[in-house]
């Protein structure tokens, strides 16, 4: 077995058929309230999970293959599986045991309430209750999109930065609300951008930890407003969200010492904040249509 992450132990945990040696696979990666994992088994598989522990949170899986499964809900059966692209939602108020019939592979994403109550205050929609039938099965291009978002920082979780986990979570939180809130509340567009005091503070904040290492929680308080506000006021004011605004300033920095012959790609993928050479050369590509190194050759002329 392959576990990643403080998350990934606990959620194994769960799974007889993952804690055989080499048996299985999971990857977790986990930003403060919010965790998301990757969970595969391709074996036979005997035993269903065990009891899932109470907790004040929602689970949301989003099927990467066709799957069938029973599932019990405090004891009550839901016989149905999932297809691809699915996603099951569970309410973890609930004790929940599922027994696999399939091999399966699906993103394992983590909302408590209390984050999910949070935002919607910061929204200022009030509390909310959710019309999601436990363990019902829903198609929501939406969840796919931002589920495949986090897949790659899964497969590469020291090039995870902490505002772009941040975003994800964000919008994974603020579509739940949208989408599966009883009085689905309108969530406040906010169309101001931030003042000239806030914008000069927050782009400061993100070129002093181009590796990613702040959260957008603290930017957002270093602006006097919530992380949810600053997210959509920086926005309007930059038309970019955060973590690509700082993608950009790595790239730019990039840009400027790789003008330096004594500097290994190695080194400025270092000063630039990117996890390593490789990470570096993929994000660069991305952007500029050239690797780093091409990039400095025609420079040279």
């Amino acid at each position: 077995m392959a576990v990643d992450g403080l998350y990934g132990d606990r959620l194994a945990e769960l799974f007889p058929m993952i804690r055989r040696p080499n048996s299985g696979l999971v990857k977790s990666l986990q930003k403060g309230t919010f965790a998301a994992a990757r969970m595969a088994y391709s074996g036979p598989i005997a035993d269903p999970t065990l009891p899932s522990p109470p907790d004040e949170a929602f689970a949301l899986c989003l099927r990467l293959r066709h799957q069938r499964a029973e599932t019990w809900l405090d004891g009550r059966p839901v016989p149905k599986g999932a297809l691809k692209d699915e996603t099951s939602i569970y309410d973890l108020r609930c004790e929940t045991i599922v027994h696999f019939r399939d091999p399966f592979d699906f993103l394992y994403l983590y909302l408590p309430h209390n984050a999910l109550n949070e935002l919607a205050n910061e929204l200022e929609i009030g509390r909310v209750e959710y019309e999601v039938s436990a363990g019902s099965n829903v198609l929501d291009p939406i969840l796919v999109h931002l589920g495949a978002c986090l897949l790659p920082m899964l497969e590469r979780p020291h090039e995870a930065n902490e505002l772009f986990v941040g975003h994800v979570a964000m919008a994974l939180q603020s579509h739940f609300l949208q989408k599966y809130a009883v009085s689905r509340p309108r969530l406040r567009s906010y169309r101001s951008g931030l003042a000239p005091w806030q914008l000069r503070t927050a782009k400061a904040l993100i070129r002093a930890n181009l590796g990613g290492e702040i959260s957008l929680a603290r930017i957002a308080a270093e602006c006097g407003l919530s992380a949810a506000h600053f997210a959509r006021a920086f926005r309007v004011s930059t038309g970019t969200p955060p973590h690509r605004w700082l993608m950009n300033q790595r790239i730019e920095q990039s840009k400027a010492l790789l003008l330096d012959p004594e500097l290994s790609l190695t080194e400025i993928a270092i000063k630039c904040g990117f996890a390593d050479q490789s990470h570096f050369t993929r994000a660069f590509s991305a952007a500029m249509g050239a690797t780093p190194g091409r990039w400095r050759l025609v420079r040279k002329g």
